[in-house]
């Protein structure tokens, strides 16, 4: 087949062995030696018709060659569609074009070993800027083709861990930041921040200090010089925050861990913040714990070296009443019976928990009895004592320690009301729990008492021991129950009892 033939070209070029041995060289020799020969991929010219003019040394190398035995000899290697492909090949380049072709080519010596090429075609021109011929660039892309495979799989591995520590981050219940000290920006929040807080992490970057707005701390200025400092070292800070979203107060545990530069500065740093409100108020009842041991260790060892002393006192008063008619024998003997009270309630404290003989019972009965029992009293100071009773199962308790807790509660409620006023007594079923609460619309009580209800001998009554309540918790622990106070200064109180059902 020729050009003409073939039909797609308009010029046609003599580039036959015998024209092209006739050809001046001496440019092309020149041209040689500065770059072809010297070019470290392959080089292959090419006249018209796919025949070999010129091949360099990187040529010879990659196909096992010489140029004496390439010369005037077509390429070992076929283009896709052989002849066909290679004249619109032809047609480009004399048009002025570049062609790159990625192509899996052969060696000579060992047919069986392909390796990926680049194939760039381009002209060839003469000194009068005439096409003289084509130009093959070959490029082994075997190396180019691991290190892309070697990037695609660090890629693949890095995305797997991103993944994997995305997933650890979105799960996580830890409260984390990575924060940008030079630049004074949040890098990355944990989704505990929308959890736990309800804070969306797009506002948490957009504007960090909207946290001030959220959260009142008396120690701002303490918290915010913490966490912007820049010391190598790891610290932590304990700080209450009252969550003005939720009108609750909390206490924070701030954990820092600065991340070192080379030089060993520190530019940025995590930071974990630990919601430890339950841990605080469980290292509180582990005090408060502490301390009625210590009140039973006391109780233990002065309850003989008292009770005797004072039944005798107790008895010669008597006798000495009778004698002289005394108008202060009655003091003496309400004081005496006083302080055989405030002794039963110490001794009652020292009590171990195995004397407590749990019974299957009725609450709502229990409730009705101690009803009827306070009620002169209520109504002495112009209360009145209100009932809502739900359908109960039955509950494991010492019904005479029960009624004493409840006696205990309604009285300070009481106390608490001395212009009069309502105390409702609710009881309701709920998560295999039996629950009892005592409201009272009195006085109410301060947030810091709230917090000192379980210490011993605190109290706010003049004549009161503060004793009652911690008699009241030990009880209802003792039953694997709990009880907590709500209150508001001017607005009341109400105390909650929860009480495991005995229906198993």
């Amino acid at each position: 087949m020729t050009l003409e033939k073939f039909g797609c070209l308009t010029q046609t070029v003599d580039l036959s062995v015998a024209s092209s041995k006739c050809m001046d060289r001496r440019p092309a020799i020149s041209w040689r030696h500065t770059f072809f020969d010297h070019y470290e991929d392959a080089l292959v010219i090419l006249d018209f018709n796919g025949r070999i003019l010129s091949i360099n040394p990187a040529f010879e190398k990659m196909f096992e060659c010489t140029q004496t035995d390439m010369l005037g000899k077509p390429l070992p290697f076929p283009f896709k569609n052989v002849q066909h492909e290679f004249y619109k090949i032809v047609q480009k380049i004399l048009n002025g074009e570049k062609i790159i072709y990625q192509q899996l080519l052969r060696k000579r010596k060992n047919g069986d070993k392909m390796f990926p090429a680049k194939l760039t075609i381009s002209p060839v021109f003469s000194d009068s800027e005439e096409i003289k011929g084509i130009l093959v660039m070959i490029k082994d892309q075997s190396e180019i083709d691991e290190y892309k495979t070697l990037i695609e799989m660090q890629n693949e591995t890095m995305e797997t861990d991103e993944n994997m520590l995305l997933d650890i981050t979105k799960y996580i219940d830890e409260l984390i930041i990575l924060f940008d000290v030079e630049n004074d920006k949040l890098l990355f929040a944990t989704l505990a921040f929308e959890r736990k807080l309800g804070i969306k992490l797009e506002s948490l970057y957009e504007d960090p200090s909207f946290l001030y707005k959220r959260f009142d701390i008396k120690n701002w200025e303490e918290i915010y010089r913490f966490f912007k400092s820049t010391d190598s070292s790891h610290r932590t800070l304990e700080f209450k925050a009252f969550d003005r979203m939720t009108n609750k107060s909390c206490w924070y545990l701030l954990e820092i861990t600065p991340i070192l530069e080379k030089d060993g500065s520190v530019k940025r740093h995590i930071s974990i913040l630990r919601d430890i409100t339950e841990l605080k108020e469980k290292t509180d009842q582990i005090k408060q714990l502490d301390q009625l041991g210590a009140i039973g260790q006391m109780a233990a060892g002065i309850a003989h070296e008292i009770k005797n002393p004072l039944t005798a006192i107790k008895g010669f008063v008597q006798l000495l009443s009778e004698e002289t008619k005394s108008e202060y024998s009655g003091i003496i003997l309400s004081e005496l019976e006083r302080i055989e009270f405030i002794m039963g309630e110490i001794l009652l404290l020292a009590k171990p928990q195995t004397e407590i003989c749990l019974k299957r019972e009725n609450l709502n009965k229990i409730i009705l009895e101690v009803i009827s029992f306070m009620n002169s009293e209520a109504i002495i100071h112009n209360v009145m004592l209100k009932r809502k009773l739900s359908p109960l199962p039955p509950v494991f308790c010492e019904s005479k320690q029960v009624k004493q807790v409840l006696i205990n509660l309604i009285k300070n409620a009481i106390e608490a009301m001395p212009a009069g006023g309502n105390i409702c007594i609710k009881t309701y079923y709920s998560n295999d729990y039996i629950a009892l609460d005592i409201i009272d619309n009195g006085k109410g009580i301060s947030e810091e008492g709230l917090k000192r209800l379980r210490e011993p001998f605190y109290t706010d009554k003049e004549k009161g021991t503060g004793l009652g309540l911690m008699i009241s918790y030990k009880i209802i622990e003792d039953h694997n129950g709990t009880i907590h106070f709500t209150s508001e200064e001017g607005k009341g109180t109400c105390v909650q009892i929860k009480l495991p059902a005995g229906n198993v």
